[in-house]
């Protein structure tokens, strides 16, 4: 894999970027499944301005990967990447975004 797998963004996250990164990363890439999470509301529905969210470096990081390794055991992903947001973040914007790639969409 030639891409950055995990990154700790202070910066929104482009998720169709990202996603092009992922299907571009080799050329056997059949499927591409993401998921992105959202800053929203409590779960009671009460409106929040902003979070904020801080990390430990390298901390944070190690263990998004070790997620990412444990998915790799257990499908054949040929591309991953993890970008997870620090930082204020405001209602609506992507908190996390995951992609990854395969051959076919159901090891995907």
């Amino acid at each position: 894999m030639n891409i950055e797998t995990v990154r700790i963004s202070h910066s929104p996250i482009d998720t169709a970027a990202e996603t092009r990164a992922v299907a571009e990363a080799a050329s056997n890439i059949g499927a591409v499944v993401t998921f992105s999470g959202i800053c929203r509301a409590d779960e009671k529905g009460a409106q929040i301005s902003a979070l904020h969210l801080e990390h430990y470096p390298g901390m944070a990081e190690q263990e998004i990967e070790s997620h990412v390794e444990e998915a790799r055991k257990r499908w054949p992903l040929l591309a991953a990447r993890v970008v997870h947001r620090v930082g204020r973040i405001m209602p609506g914007e992507t908190i996390v975004f995951v992609a990854t790639a395969s051959a076919h969409r159901e090891a995907a």
